[in-house]
Protein backbone atom coordinates (compact mmCIF):
# COMPACT_ATOMS: atom_id res chain seq x y z
CA UNK A 1 0.00 0.00 0.00
CA UNK A 2 1.40 3.38 -1.03
CA UNK A 3 1.67 6.42 1.20
CA UNK A 4 -1.24 8.09 -0.59
CA UNK A 5 -3.46 5.03 -0.18
CA UNK A 6 -2.63 4.82 3.53
CA UNK A 7 -3.31 8.51 4.03
CA UNK A 8 -6.64 8.35 2.22
CA UNK A 9 -7.68 5.25 4.17
CA UNK A 10 -6.77 6.80 7.54
CA UNK A 11 -8.52 10.05 6.67
CA UNK A 12 -11.72 8.31 5.64
CA UNK A 13 -11.65 6.04 8.69
CA UNK A 14 -11.48 9.11 10.88
CA UNK A 15 -14.35 10.63 8.93
CA UNK A 16 -12.73 13.92 7.96
CA UNK A 17 -12.48 15.64 4.60
CA UNK A 18 -9.37 16.76 2.78
CA UNK A 19 -10.19 20.34 3.76
CA UNK A 20 -10.37 19.42 7.46
CA UNK A 21 -7.09 17.52 7.30
CA UNK A 22 -5.46 20.40 5.46
CA UNK A 23 -6.68 22.79 8.16
CA UNK A 24 -5.13 20.61 10.85
CA UNK A 25 -1.76 20.70 9.08
CA UNK A 26 -1.95 24.33 7.92
CA UNK A 27 -1.56 23.30 4.28
CA UNK A 28 -3.82 23.64 1.24
CA UNK A 29 -6.42 21.08 0.24
CA UNK A 30 -4.58 20.69 -3.06
CA UNK A 31 -1.47 19.58 -1.15
CA UNK A 32 -3.45 16.85 0.64
CA UNK A 33 -4.97 15.79 -2.67
CA UNK A 34 -1.49 15.48 -4.25
CA UNK A 35 -0.32 13.37 -1.31
CA UNK A 36 -3.23 10.98 -1.68
CA UNK A 37 -2.65 10.74 -5.42
CA UNK A 38 1.06 10.04 -4.78
CA UNK A 39 2.00 13.06 -6.86
CA UNK A 40 4.10 14.40 -3.97
CA UNK A 41 5.14 13.61 -0.43
CA UNK A 42 4.76 15.87 2.63
CA UNK A 43 7.86 17.14 4.38
CA UNK A 44 9.10 15.50 7.57
CA UNK A 45 7.28 17.96 9.83
CA UNK A 46 3.95 17.08 8.24
CA UNK A 47 4.81 13.37 8.31
CA UNK A 48 5.27 13.63 12.07
CA UNK A 49 2.04 15.59 12.45
CA UNK A 50 0.17 12.97 10.43
CA UNK A 51 1.58 10.16 12.58
CA UNK A 52 0.38 11.95 15.73
CA UNK A 53 -3.00 12.82 14.25
CA UNK A 54 -3.73 9.24 13.18
CA UNK A 55 -1.84 7.55 16.04
CA UNK A 56 0.46 5.62 13.73
CA UNK A 57 4.21 5.54 13.38
CA UNK A 58 6.13 7.35 10.67
CA UNK A 59 7.43 3.95 9.54
CA UNK A 60 3.87 2.84 8.87
CA UNK A 61 3.25 5.91 6.73
CA UNK A 62 6.49 5.76 4.76
CA UNK A 63 7.33 2.05 4.65
CA UNK A 64 5.45 -1.03 3.55
CA UNK A 65 4.51 -2.18 7.06
CA UNK A 66 1.21 -2.94 8.74
CA UNK A 67 0.19 -1.38 12.03
CA UNK A 68 -2.84 -1.23 14.28
CA UNK A 69 -3.72 2.43 14.23
CA UNK A 70 -5.71 2.39 17.45
CA UNK A 71 -7.78 5.41 16.38
CA UNK A 72 -11.00 6.28 18.12
CA UNK A 73 -13.25 6.77 15.07
CA UNK A 74 -16.39 7.08 17.20
CA UNK A 75 -15.83 10.77 17.86
CA UNK A 76 -13.60 12.28 15.14
CA UNK A 77 -14.84 15.78 15.92
CA UNK A 78 -13.15 15.54 19.32
CA UNK A 79 -9.85 14.76 17.63
CA UNK A 80 -10.20 17.80 15.42
CA UNK A 81 -11.03 20.06 18.38
CA UNK A 82 -7.90 19.02 20.26
CA UNK A 83 -5.55 20.65 17.76
CA UNK A 84 -1.94 19.93 17.05
CA UNK A 85 -0.28 20.00 20.44
CA UNK A 86 -2.50 17.55 22.30
CA UNK A 87 -1.58 14.28 20.57
CA UNK A 88 1.89 13.84 21.97
CA UNK A 89 2.82 10.24 21.27
CA UNK A 90 5.77 10.58 23.63
CA UNK A 91 3.48 10.67 26.68
CA UNK A 92 3.62 7.39 28.64
CA UNK A 93 0.63 5.06 28.45
CA UNK A 94 -1.19 7.48 26.14
CA UNK A 95 -1.35 10.22 28.76
CA UNK A 96 -1.99 13.50 26.93
CA UNK A 97 -2.78 15.60 29.97
CA UNK A 98 0.54 17.45 29.77
CA UNK A 99 1.37 16.66 33.38
CA UNK A 100 4.81 15.35 34.32
CA UNK A 101 4.51 11.73 35.53
CA UNK A 102 5.17 11.12 39.20
CA UNK A 103 8.05 8.74 38.43
CA UNK A 104 9.81 11.67 36.75
CA UNK A 105 8.97 14.21 39.46
CA UNK A 106 10.25 12.11 42.37
CA UNK A 107 13.91 11.87 41.20
CA UNK A 108 13.97 15.64 40.60
CA UNK A 109 12.55 16.22 44.08
CA UNK A 110 15.18 13.93 45.59
CA UNK A 111 17.99 15.72 43.77
CA UNK A 112 16.67 19.11 44.92
CA UNK A 113 16.47 17.93 48.53
CA UNK A 114 19.98 16.51 48.36
CA UNK A 115 21.38 19.77 46.99
CA UNK A 116 19.60 21.76 49.70
CA UNK A 117 20.86 19.37 52.39
CA UNK A 118 24.44 19.67 51.15
CA UNK A 119 24.13 23.48 50.99
CA UNK A 120 22.85 23.56 54.57
CA UNK A 121 25.68 21.33 55.74
CA UNK A 122 28.25 23.56 54.02
CA UNK A 123 26.82 26.70 55.63
CA UNK A 124 26.73 25.05 59.05
CA UNK A 125 30.27 23.77 58.68
CA UNK A 126 31.58 27.13 57.48
CA UNK A 127 30.02 28.99 60.39
CA UNK A 128 31.29 26.51 62.98
CA UNK A 129 34.79 26.42 61.46
CA UNK A 130 35.08 30.21 61.45
CA UNK A 131 34.11 30.55 65.10
CA UNK A 132 36.36 27.64 66.11
CA UNK A 133 39.29 29.40 64.45
CA UNK A 134 38.46 32.61 66.33
CA UNK A 135 38.24 30.67 69.60
CA UNK A 136 41.60 28.96 69.08
CA UNK A 137 43.29 32.23 68.18
CA UNK A 138 41.78 33.92 71.25
CA UNK A 139 43.50 31.34 73.47
CA UNK A 140 46.86 32.06 71.86
CA UNK A 141 46.96 35.85 71.49
CA UNK A 142 47.02 38.23 74.45
CA UNK A 143 44.61 41.13 74.26
CA UNK A 144 43.67 43.93 76.66
CA UNK A 145 41.08 42.65 79.10
CA UNK A 146 38.97 44.09 81.86
CA UNK A 147 39.16 42.26 85.19
CA UNK A 148 37.36 42.65 88.46
CA UNK A 149 38.28 42.30 92.10
CA UNK A 150 36.36 42.34 95.32
CA UNK A 151 37.33 45.12 97.72
CA UNK A 152 37.33 44.58 101.51
CA UNK A 153 34.07 46.42 101.81
CA UNK A 154 32.46 43.93 99.41
CA UNK A 155 32.23 46.27 96.42
CA UNK A 156 33.46 45.25 92.98
CA UNK A 157 36.23 47.14 91.26
CA UNK A 158 36.97 46.81 87.56
CA UNK A 159 40.45 47.44 86.26
CA UNK A 160 42.50 46.87 83.12
CA UNK A 161 41.33 47.41 79.57
CA UNK A 162 44.65 48.78 78.38
CA UNK A 163 47.68 47.77 80.33
CA UNK A 164 46.26 44.46 81.57
CA UNK A 165 46.53 41.59 79.09
CA UNK A 166 44.82 38.27 79.04
CA UNK A 167 43.00 35.76 76.91
CA UNK A 168 39.44 36.63 75.94
CA UNK A 169 37.31 35.48 73.02
CA UNK A 170 35.24 38.64 72.77
CA UNK A 171 38.27 40.77 73.63
CA UNK A 172 40.07 39.19 70.67
CA UNK A 173 37.06 39.85 68.39
CA UNK A 174 36.89 43.48 69.54
CA UNK A 175 40.63 44.20 69.33
CA UNK A 176 40.96 43.00 65.75
CA UNK A 177 37.54 44.31 64.70
CA UNK A 178 36.19 40.93 63.67
CA UNK A 179 32.61 41.63 64.71
CA UNK A 180 31.29 41.53 61.14
CA UNK A 181 32.91 38.16 60.41
CA UNK A 182 31.77 36.80 63.77
CA UNK A 183 28.13 37.67 63.07
CA UNK A 184 28.47 36.40 59.49
CA UNK A 185 29.59 33.03 60.81
CA UNK A 186 26.68 33.04 63.26
CA UNK A 187 24.28 33.69 60.36
CA UNK A 188 25.85 30.81 58.42
CA UNK A 189 25.23 28.49 61.37
CA UNK A 190 21.60 29.59 61.69
CA UNK A 191 20.97 29.37 57.93
CA UNK A 192 22.59 25.94 57.73
CA UNK A 193 20.58 24.57 60.65
CA UNK A 194 17.34 26.02 59.26
CA UNK A 195 17.97 24.49 55.82
CA UNK A 196 18.77 21.05 57.22
CA UNK A 197 15.70 21.07 59.48
CA UNK A 198 13.49 22.24 56.59
CA UNK A 199 14.76 19.48 54.26
CA UNK A 200 14.35 16.81 56.94
CA UNK A 201 10.80 17.94 57.66
CA UNK A 202 9.92 18.07 53.96
CA UNK A 203 11.34 14.58 53.43
CA UNK A 204 9.29 13.20 56.31
CA UNK A 205 6.12 14.87 55.02
CA UNK A 206 6.51 13.36 51.54
CA UNK A 207 7.60 9.93 52.78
Amino acid sequence: MTFGEKLQKLRKQMGISQEQLASQLNVSRQAVSKWELNNSLPDMENIIMLSKLFHVSTDYLLLDVSENTGIDFAAPENRLAEGRGTNDSSAPDGDTSGKIPEHQIQPRRNIHNTVMLISGAILLGLGCLGNIIFFVLSTMILVPVTKQRILPDGSVQYYGGGNVLGYSFFGFIEKYRLQALFFLFILCILAGLSTIIWVKKKTMDTA
